[in-house]
């Protein structure tokens, strides 16, 4: 009989022992419990099944395509104030009001020509009919063999200056300028030709209208040497920041990135931010790699910057690893990180107690059917979601179940486990006591 009564008594003192016990944090009705207080919604509890994943996988994600024209043709890169413009001018013939006129030869003219090269007699020895070839001597075979002389060896490559010059016509070069505030260059005999918003053929015609009365058919060609507006600004987490101009094709995003040296940190940690006409956007730059349609043209003054930002999910409870994780690639599932937590404890995990901590926007919060909390702010609401990991079903879910930055894992402790826990500290009290007793009783003490 008294066998039973200190059973009780071990056993009542046992279930009082569960709520001084120490524990890694709420069990899993408490979580549910605490959502709601009096009338106000602290959090909201979803059970989280396929419908629920559903939702989630289908919400728009940030996007370069859907704040900017991602079907915009390539900007045409127009002058702007502070360019350098290089001007040349081009004449019909010379004497011209750019170009000197040719010399004019003057003296007794000669009173034999010299033939032309087709009718000049052949060397003797070498080709006539009836008389031997003779033969020709060493040293004259390396006469013939010997390179010229570095001063009439005939240029393969022709500039176009060295065409017009042999042709008569030269260009008139007016020296680098800048465009202007008043958005104009200065060209002799033009006066201020309008420079700024206008593409380099338009600035051409101006210039050739300008002097068509007063030049010998006038052709301009105009240069853009260097340009300060039409530029990308790179910043941030890359190898060398710097203003990439842009080319009269256009560049994409990428194409930008690359010519400033690339990214430095990894990429699932790298963000890329664009600022373009007050309108600011932000993507992981994987995205920006895996989906052609975010890879927009650049457009001049946009401001590309790269920030790294390391992402990481908690993990607390009744896992083989509390800690804070950082992420290895740009997408993680619930799935991959429990195992990167190594998983559920046996003695202590209660299956169907593991939480999810996250804020959400308001659009999905009501996505999901659920009310916005009673203290939300700035459009976000906070949400827990609860994962039965006693259905098998709930392992494909985590598969699909997307993981975010700062995200908080919590796996309760079964109830059981709380007995366990009074066990083991009761027989690290009792369990020398009745050693020493059992011990004393066989040795007749």
């Amino acid at each position: 009989m008294q066998r039973y009564v200190l059973f009780a008594c071990l056993l009542a003192g046992s279930l009082a022992a569960c709520s001084w016990l120490p524990r890694a944090g709420p069990s899993t009705s408490d979580v549910v419990e605490q959502a709601r207080v009096g009338g106000d919604i602290l959090f909201d509890v979803v059970p989280v099944d396929d419908r629920v994943v559903s939702t989630l996988l289908a919400q728009p994600k940030e996007s370069f395509a859907r704040h900017f024209d991602q079907n915009a043709p390539p900007p045409e890169v127009k002058v702007g104030i502070g360019d350098t413009i290089s001007v040349m001018i081009w004449e019909s013939a010379a004497g011209g009001l750019f170009t000197e006129a040719p010399p004019i030869i003057t003296g007794p003219r000669p009173e034999t020509e010299p033939l032309a090269p087709e009718v000049q007699p052949p060397s003797p020895g070498f080709g006539v009919p009836g008389q031997a070839p003779r033969q020709r001597s060493e040293a004259e075979t390396r006469q013939e063999s010997r390179p010229p002389a570095s001063g009439n060896v005939p240029s393969e490559r022709f500039s176009p200056e060295a065409a017009l010059a042999a042709s008569g016509r030269q260009a008139a070069v007016i020296p680098d300028q800048q465009v202007g505030p008043d958005g104009a260059i200065s060209v002799p005999y033009g006066g201020r030709i309008p420079a700024a918003g206008r593409l380099p053929a338009e600035i051409q015609q101006t210039i050739q209208d300008r002097l068509a009365g007063k030049a010998l058919q006038p052709q301009a060609l105009v240069i853009v040497k260097k340009s300060a507006v039409n530029a990308v600004t790179v910043t941030g987490e890359v190898v060398t920041g710097a203003r990439i101009p842009i080319s009269p094709g256009g560049d994409r995003l990428l194409q930008v990135i690359a010519a400033a040296g690339g990214a430095k940190a990894p990429v699932h940690e790298t963000f890329v931010r664009l600022l373009r006409g007050g309108v600011s956007a932000t993507i992981p730059l994987q995205q920006l790699v895996l989906d052609p349609t975010e890879d927009i043209y650049a457009h001049p003054g946009d401001v590309l910057t790269l920030v790294q930002t390391p992402q990481t999910f908690n993990v607390f409870g009744a896992t083989g690893r509390n800690a804070k994780i950082p992420f290895d690639a740009d997408n993680l599932t619930l799935g991959e990180a429990l195992g990167k937590s190594q998983g559920l404890r046996d003695d202590l995990a209660k299956p169907e107690g593991v939480f999810l901590f996250r804020y959400e926007s308001d659009p999905i919060v009501r996505a999901l059917n659920q009310p916005i909390a009673t203290g939300a702010q700035g459009g976000v609401s906070p949400i827990v979601y609860r994962f039965n990991l006693r259905d098998s079903n709930s392992y494909l879910i985590a598969r699909q179940f997307p993981i975010r930055d700062k995200d908080v894992i919590f796996v309760a402790d079964a109830p059981a486990a709380q007995i366990y826990k009074f066990f083991a500290a009761l027989n690290n009290v009792t369990g020398p006591i009745v050693t020493g007793l059992v011990t004393c009783h066989y040795a007749n003490c």
